[in-house]
């Protein structure tokens, strides 16, 4: 659970008391045995809805037993007089269904309900569909968390790029629920209703048994419209149905801009990770806000979604933050990405929010994957699963080894000039290709050609003959992986601007801010 719940959870304790203060007839001395008999008698439920600062969260956490109307401030629908510091303390304005309701950027909503229990709950931005559902913290009449029915929705798993679940992300919708196989593209259109009842569908939350209250885990973005949907139980058994539409007001935080490595159209290797930068540093506390709202779809190139599985992951600041994604394994050869990630206003910090939506479409081409041996001293290329390059090479030296692990081609170079205070050289290389920011390339090297194949002379590069280089050059792309082995050092997970694969998979999933 994140900081940011820890800390409302002791607010939501005087919030979800409102239900227990709520007679549960309109005769205040029936009993529940009284109820049972007559209910057919059930009152209609009553919903509230108001929002929770970070503030008086920190305040209600302090002393969780001061129950002041600080737990929670109310909202105000547009055609209703102001909520008074009764409704505040009872959990926020009472509010019909189908009303429109304000609240400010930067809180989250909470939501009770008096004379019935939650059945499920959901939450939508109603611009940006493919994020993931937001799961909540449920709480019963008493105050106490609940247990979520769906563990998977508590992780973040409807769109593919939220949780490691293997997971898809549908035009529809994070890893948040697993959508179906899109159907033939000559199905019956659906209709306006029969499309915003799966849209619910998709994003609700089911309550666990007795909840009665209600706190989203993300902050409200500014100048944004959330549907918000639940349904209720009565005590007779019949379910009612609440909507309301909230709308963000502005906001006046600094933006922070948000950029790509990759460019739209680009074919890249299957190796290539999908790169965020932020124009400063993220505050831990805000990143599962950001990452929540990223989606990534991988289809085939006629348009079939493929399943994958992968993880964001929030790199260490370099000195801005980085957020990556990365599959598992390797992205499927001769697939499409389409990455939306809509951040414009999102909070990154106390007061700086993200200055620009992004989103970012291209494709993943044939597999190559190189592998070089510094026991074997012997370079292949392996392009969909044939080998097609089998060249002598000559690998780093004892004194200045190349490094076991998985490189990635960063860039390349017809002409180079290769130069280190270490070793104090200065050289012009042809046919240079990066792949590490430690200075590992895969390079032409004529004069080292009679070690190529028998002996490791390198500073730590993979040499080649000039016109084997070339041959490979003109094959590399960026995000190839190329996998170096038999060497007595390894890669470090803090020496490149890409170094995803050096992580193992379990480790990859620690740096996701999404629990």
């Amino acid at each position: 659970m994140s900081k940011k719940i820890q800390g409302a959870l002791a607010a939501l304790s005087v919030l979800a008391l409102l239900t227990a203060c709520t007679p549960s007839s309109s005769d205040p001395d029936s009993t529940r045995n009284d109820a049972k008999k007559s209910a057919e008698a059930s009152p209609e439920p009553t919903f509230h809805v108001g929002a929770v600062s970070e503030a008086e969260a920190k305040a209600a956490s302090a002393d969780s037993d001061d129950e002041t109307s600080d737990a929670s401030e109310s909202a105000a629908p547009t055609d209703s007089p102001s909520p008074t510091a009764s409704d505040s303390a009872q959990g926020g304005q009472a509010v019909e269904s189908g009303s429109d309701i304000e609240l400010e950027p930067g809180k989250r909503i909470s939501l009770t309900v008096a004379d019935a229990k939650f059945t499920d709950i959901s939450i939508t931005d109603s611009e940006h569909p493919r994020i993931s559902a937001d799961p909540g913290v449920f709480f019963d009449s008493t105050g106490a968390e609940l247990d979520a029915e769906d563990e998977d929705a508590k992780a973040g798993s409807g769109s593919l790029g939220s949780t490691d679940d293997e997971t898809e992300d549908s035009v529809e919708p994070s890893e948040s629920s697993e959508p179906s196989e899109s159907a033939d593209s000559d199905e019956t259109p659906k209709s306006d209703e029969t499309a915003k009842s799966d849209e619910k569908k998709k994003s609700a939350v089911a309550a666990p048994d007795d909840a009665t209250a209600w706190i989203s885990d993300y902050d409200l973005v500014a100048d944004s419209t959330y549907e918000v949907a639940a349904t209720a139980t009565t005590e007779d058994g019949q379910e009612h149905e609440f909507t309301t539409t909230v709308n963000v007001g502005a906001s006046d935080s600094s933006p922070m801009a948000v950029r790509t490595v990759l460019s739209d159209d680009q074919t890249v290797g299957v190796a290539a990770p999908i790169i965020l930068t932020f124009g400063s540093t993220v505050s831990k506390e805000y990143r599962d806000d950001v990452e929540h709202r990223l989606s990534v779809k991988v289809t085939d190139k006629d348009g079939k979604k493929r399943k994958v599985k992968g993880s964001w992951a929030w790199l260490p600041d370099d000195p801005e933050s980085r957020l990556h994604f990365r599959p598992k394994d390797y992205w499927p050869a001769h697939s499409k990405v389409s990455v939306d990630a809509p951040l414009k206003n999102v909070p990154t910090g106390e007061s700086s929010v993200g200055q620009n939506d992004l989103s970012l479409d291209f494709e993943i081409g044939r597999e190559q994957v190189v592998e070089a041996s510094a026991k074997t001293h012997r370079m292949t290329v392996t392009r969909d699963g044939k080998e097609i390059m089998d060249f002598p090479a000559s690998l780093g030296a004892q004194k200045s080894p190349s490094y076991n692990g998985i490189h990635v081609v960063m860039a390349k170079a017809a002409d180079y000039t290769m130069t280190s205070e270490q070793w104090d050289y200065e050289t012009d290389v042809k046919w240079a290709v990066r792949i590490h920011n430690n200075g590992e390339f895969v390079h032409a090297a004529p004069w080292s050609a009679g070690s190529q194949g028998s002996a490791n002379v390198s500073h730590g590069c993979i040499n080649l003959s000039t016109e084997r280089a070339k041959e490979y050059y003109d094959s590399a792309i960026y995000g190839d992986p190329v996998e170096i082995t038999g060497s007595d050092v390894s890669l470090s997970t803090e020496a490149s601007d890409i170094s995803d694969w050096v992580y193992d998979w379990d480790d990859w999933k620690k740096l996701s801010a999404l629990d």
